[in-house]
């Protein structure tokens, strides 16, 4: 039975876990529990062990268009100073959509890179024969050996957390932990996908379904908050909207993936740390998936009470604060075991992670740069750069060409 947590920020009123661990609330940002003291005391010390050093300012991330040797164009963010933090967004939006809680989450300690999908924001869609999921995952690996990412923890919202289940399952050595936020899996979901393409009335429905999720979210939040949510939302999806074929390539090859349950049990026989984020009044994949997700897999669960699918887009606070409680918990676990595995004396020794983990000629280095020079020069614009990843045939991404980059007036060119 997977391990499941809450409470008043995000979670569960009840923990659960093949063990009989005591219940659990979570309240004030961290966790705490109802009856047993010992271990609360054991988990509020080893958050300060485990975590890396924290900033409570938000990092602006920075915007690249990266051309890879393959023709493809791939769109990124990319933000903070730690251990590598590969984030994939959910379907029909990109990257943009969750840049304010990244822009958080960059301040606890990671290097963070959000990706853009296949047919989705700056990236471009992969070729009609060639266009499966398996292809996907295929093409986010291709991405972080062009950018020199070596291992990272790796977030996915929906999709995106389909996605993350597919390469922890099949590259294992890249992945430090996998954090699924409301992820697109779980047998249920996986059964029903095909039968909506059966049904045109099921398949209305499931949109209708799905409308009706998204305006649920920020029904809690002031006026301001409404129309700021539903303006991002808006200007995120449009365009791919608009254009519309690689939303249905990405909803085909979503439906021709599969039962992901035997992936879910690769990842338990790797022994990957799993850790499941759902909203509990989720229409969209009902909590009821993250049980079957979390049981697979033998990942711990944690319940957002009264949220719904995308509720780390409506409050980025909150879905900050989630990953802050996570690191006083079990992802902060998995960072010190890396740490103490990889050799790295001090957890909060930023570099060292970035040295470990990246490539010694990671294109991130250059992006990083930029991103400082961009933070010293408040008020110039968040401007775009574009680098040339191109190489010859190579496993790995040993010779990026960036060279090229430069500023100019606040913003980067290639």
């Amino acid at each position: 039975m997977p391990r499941v947590y809450g409470g008043s920020q995000f979670g569960c009123e009840e923990a659960v876990s093949s063990r009989r661990r005591e219940d659990w609330r979570v309240e004030h940002r961290y966790l705490s529990t109802e009856r047993a003291g010992a271990v609360t005391h054991d988990i509020n010390r080893r958050c300060h062990v485990a975590m890396t050093k924290t900033s409570q300012s938000r990092i602006r991330l920075t915007h690249h268009i990266v051309d890879l040797d393959d023709g493809r164009q791939v769109g990124l963010s990319i933000g903070g100073r730690g251990v590598p933090l590969v984030f994939m967004h959910g379907i029909l939006l990109s990257r943009r959509a969750y840049l304010r809680m990244l822009s958080r989450i960059a301040g606890l300690g990671f290097l963070v890179v959000a990706v853009d999908a296949a047919g989705h924001g700056d990236t471009w869609r992969l070729p009609k024969d060639a266009c499966g999921f398996s292809d996907r995952a295929d093409s986010v690996l291709h991405t972080l050996d062009a950018l020199g990412v070596g291992q990272a923890v790796f977030v996915g919202h929906s999709m995106g957390g389909r996605m993350t289940i597919q390469l922890a399952a099949r590259a294992p050595e890249r992945v430090l932990a996998a954090v699924l936020f409301d992820p697109a899996a779980g047998a249920r979901f996986d059964n029903s996908i095909p039968n909506l393409v059966k049904s045109p009335n099921r398949a209305l429905g499931a949109a209708f379904t799905a409308i009706r999720d998204t305006l649920e979210d920020p029904m809690r939040l002031g006026t301001g908050e409404q129309v700021g949510y539903l303006r991002l939302l808006t200007s995120v999806a449009t365009p791919n909207l608009l254009n519309p074929l690689g939303a249905i390539r990405t909803i085909k090859a979503i439906i021709e993936s599969g039962d992901y349950t035997p992936m879910l049990r690769t990842m338990r026989t790797e022994g990957m740390p799993t850790i499941v984020v759902h909203g509990e009044k989720d229409m969209i994949v009902p909590f009821a998936c993250a049980r079957e997700i979390a049981d697979e897999c033998d990942g711990t669960l944690y319940k957002v009470p009264d949220a719904y699918h995308s509720w780390m887009i409506a409050n980025p606070r909150q879905g900050a604060d989630a990953f802050r409680q996570l690191l006083g918990a079990e992802l902060g676990e998995v960072i010190r075991n890396a740490a103490d595995t990889i050799g790295i004396e001090d957890v909060n020794d930023h570099a060292a992670w970035e040295r470990e983990l990246l490539d010694p000629d990671s294109l991130l280095f250059k992006f990083i740069d930029v991103g400082h020079h961009r933070n010293r020069c408040r008020g110039t614009p968040a401007g775009q750069t574009r680098a040339d990843a191109r190489r010859p045939a190579h496993p790995r991404a040993d010779v990026v060409d960036a060279t090229n980059i430069s500023t100019v007036g606040g913003q980067a060119h290639a």
